[in-house]
């Protein structure tokens, strides 16, 4: 007679697999030789992955995109400028701006 899973173990599982697709993915999304709609779509996919599993957003896929409109950055449809130390990420597409480090020294505790 077998005996009942716990919910422990599926829950385990099922993140365990989650992690494992979410590693795929990012692997797409970083090789600059994958086309840019695949690239696009992994993108797409990884977000709606990790919002069902809860999962936290890998920091070298996480300042590829827009996390506004999911779009990929590239030179066409964004801008990346480098003021006192703070990179500074603008969307063509929605608008959107993000800051992403400390900017400069004195500012920083």
């Amino acid at each position: 007679m077998a005996g009942k899973r716990s919910n422990r173990d599926i829950k385990l599982k099922r993140r365990r697999q989650s992690s494992n697709v979410q590693q795929e993915l990012v692997d797409i999304i970083e090789n600059v030789n994958n086309k840019p709609i695949l690239r696009q779509s992994a993108i797409q996919k990884l977000v709606a992955v990790n919002r069902r599993h809860r999962l936290k957003m890998p920091k070298s896929v996480g300042i590829l995109f827009c996390k506004k409109c999911l779009t990929f950055y590239d030179s066409e449809n964004s801008r990346t400028r480098i003021k006192h130390g703070q990179i500074i990420k603008s969307c063509h597409i929605c608008q959107d701006v993000r800051r992403l480090g400390g900017g400069p020294k004195h500012h920083r505790r």
